[in-house]
């Protein structure tokens, strides 16, 4: 049962690659072409293909232990030729999705014990067969695999391909930047976002030199050869619009002095210490004030009760 559904996983992906090399093909051959997209659906095409391949191994492995069966039944341990076999479909069965193979794995490691499966899933001591373990791997395929495939595509379906030079062949395949994808695609308005012409106005356009004078790289003009500009004989007979302007054409104007914003310096000057201020006397009564105090003093002292008083009621108290 194990090798039926094998076969059926390699037959269903098989058909799969053939629609995605189609695909790949539709994205290349498109105006620009779609190179990020198809070089994402190229990588999804070299894992079913390393799938694939994987699982006809596995198939074969299979297989082998099918003929092989009276010998594991007799024997107590397993045996040296069928350690890589056994071993292999115990560390595939939790990578593949196949229900008779994790049955086939549990009764190996009922056959042989806990720690040969616990073994063989961590694949130690690297005893599982290299080409499933490669196959079978999560990491990425280069990038230069990724071309390759991309170009026995084009070349399969006649599709016109100029890749890229790949620097580093061992790398995996970078992100995409989006390079391939246009401008504005929805509305395919994408010329309105190109950079506008820049064109002169009439009135701006420098007029034509005289022989011996020339523009430097700065725009600035300057005297050339001395030479043409002496056997121009009208040179220095120019009309009144050169010599209004010190001999030079009338669009170009002498540049003004460069100007330096230099910022002033700001020195801090500490303010100067200040005596202690003086203790302040309280402010003078009125006359008014003290004759009002003198009187409630008196007051105070008529009811308060003196002390002979008291000593006289004290002692009537007791009698």
């Amino acid at each position: 049962m194990a090798v039926h559904r094998l076969q059926i996983s390699a037959s269903k992906k098989s058909n799969s690659i053939k629609n995605q090399k189609r695909e790949i093909a539709k994205l290349l051959e498109e105006s620009p072409p779609k190179e990020e997209k198809a070089r994402i659906r190229a990588e999804a095409l070299i894992r079913e293909d390393n799938m694939v391949e994987a699982l006809e191994i596995l198939e074969l492995q299979c297989e082998l232990l099918h003929e092989r069966m009276r010998l594991v039944e007799t024997s107590k341990e397993c045996p040296g030729d069928l350690v890589q076999t056994v071993k292999t479909l115990i560390w595939a069965s939790a990578r593949i999705d196949n229900p008779e193979l994790n049955e086939v794995k549990k009764q190996l490691c009922y056959k042989y014990g806990k720690k040969f499966g616990e073994e063989a899933l961590a694949n130690t001591p690297n005893e599982v067969n290299e080409r499933v373990l490669h196959k079978l791997s999560i990491q990425p395929p280069t990038a230069f695999l990724v071309q390759r495939y991309m170009i026995e595509i084009a070349n399969q379906f006649n599709v016109e391909y100029d890749p890229p030079e790949i620097q580093d062949t061992m790398a995996s395949m970078a992100a995409p930047t989006g390079f391939s994808v246009p401008v504005a695609p929805g509305s395919q308005f994408g010329n309105v976002y190109a950079e506008p012409e820049v064109r002169m106005p009439p009135g701006n356009v420098p007029a034509a030199l005289p022989p011996g004078w020339e523009y430097t790289n700065d725009g600035l003009l300057a005297k050339g050869d001395e030479g043409a500009a002496a056997t121009n004989p009208n040179f220095f007979n120019q009309p009144k619009q050169w010599s209004d302007n010190q001999g030079l054409p009338p669009q170009m104007k002498t540049a003004p002095p460069p100007t330096v914003n230099v910022e002033p310096e700001v020195v801090y000057v500490p303010p100067a210490p200040q005596a202690p201020l003086a203790p302040q006397a309280p402010p003078a009564e009125s006359k008014e004030e003290e004759e009002a105090k003198e009187e409630t003093k008196g007051e105070d002292d008529k009811s308060a009760p003196k002390y002979d008083d008291l000593a006289a009621r004290f002692d009537a108290l007791r009698r």
